[in-house]
């Protein structure tokens, strides 16, 4: 008899055309990829990040993509390689729109409600029409995450999920474009090449009005609210995990490494004043530096925690 697999079950549901709009738009300017949609496409971003982050939740067990295919050839070995299920949608009507908004929620509803396993959802779009969509997989019990790009997602569609990640923070580091790449005339771009470099530091210096990455002024009161909550619930002894799970609740697509820290630790380290580490230990505990330490936990800390330099724990050194 097979052993259960515990692990969160994924569904992962691609607007596909939709990402790649927008990475046309933002290369050639708004309404370029409409001109040229009956054409062949070149390829203007890499569907491996956003693989890669949905296998980090869980088990994918459902990953489909929708669009018109006959026009993506030169995506092919990449989405096979991603075992991604391509659902062909043929344009209809006058607007040429393909319906991908309605299958895509349909499918997805369908799936959540006939495969109780599935835990988490993972919706790929920009597109606010999906907001709807979302708040019903919620409903159903679901960890619903978004995928789309900086600049050009709807803030109220980032603010429905549960999570809200940015296309490029999910780039490999060594792998950002630098700024001064950005310029690229339209018949630079080749069909055989894949030309991520402009359109991503295009759409990373935007910050529209669709914008929902929140600055370190707006984060600081939501950090201190979200720590006086917890310390008055758990008392000031506070897993930094906690933490970082409120603050997602507030701001679902904070992330600290946009804001140029490499771990959350280095961010709470940015407030001094008002945070102090009291351990290491799990991953970490803080406390609000106004309102001391709850006297348990200090003692406990005292007694288990390592003496620490920064993030790394230092073996304590045995009395004499």
């Amino acid at each position: 008899m097979a052993i259960r697999d515990e692990s969160p079950k994924v569904g992962v549901y691609i607007d596909f055309e939709n990402l790649h709009a927008t990475f046309a738009d933002a290369l050639h300017g708004d309404g370029s990829y409409r001109d040229n949609r009956m054409a062949v496409q070149p390829m203007f971003f890499d569907i491996v990040p956003i693989l890669n982050y949905a296998a980090s939740l869980g088990d994918v067990v459902i990953c489909k993509a929708y669009a018109n295919w006959q026009f993506f050839a030169n995506y092919r070995h990449v989405l096979n390689e991603g075992a991604v299920d391509l659902i062909q949608l043929f344009p209809r009507g006058a607007n040429m729109r393909n319906s991908a908004d309605i299958r895509l929620a349909v499918d997805c509803l369908s799936d959540v409600h006939g495969h109780d396993h599935l835990s988490h959802v993972v919706i790929v779009s920009c597109d606010s029409d999906f907001i709807p969509l979302v708040q019903k997989v919620k409903q159903a019990g679901r960890f619903v995450s978004g995928v789309g790009v900086i600049g050009r997602s709807s803030r109220f569609l980032v603010s429905a999920c549960n999570e809200y990640k940015f296309y490029e923070n999910l780039l490999p580091q060594i792998a950002k474009p630098e700024p001064a790449a950005v310029a690229l005339p339209a018949e630079a771009v080749d069909a055989s090449a894949v030309a991520l470099a402009g359109p991503v530091a295009a759409l990373a210096a935007e910050e529209g009005e669709g914008s929902s990455l929140p600055s370190l002024s707006e984060l600081e009161p939501v950090v201190l609210e979200v720590l006086r909550q917890l310390a008055e619930r758990e008392g000031n002894y506070i897993f930094c995990g906690k933490v970082k799970q409120g603050i997602k609740r507030r701001f679902p697509a904070f992330d600290e490494q946009t804001l140029g820290f490499s771990s959350f630790k280095l961010f709470l380290q940015h407030f001094p004043d008002r945070i102090v580490f009291v351990d290491h230990l799990s991953g970490g505990h803080v406390a609000l530096a106004e309102g001391g330490i709850e006297p348990e936990a200090q003692a406990e800390a005292a007694a288990e925690a390592p003496a620490t330099v920064g993030d790394a724990a230092v073996a304590p050194t045995p009395a004499s």
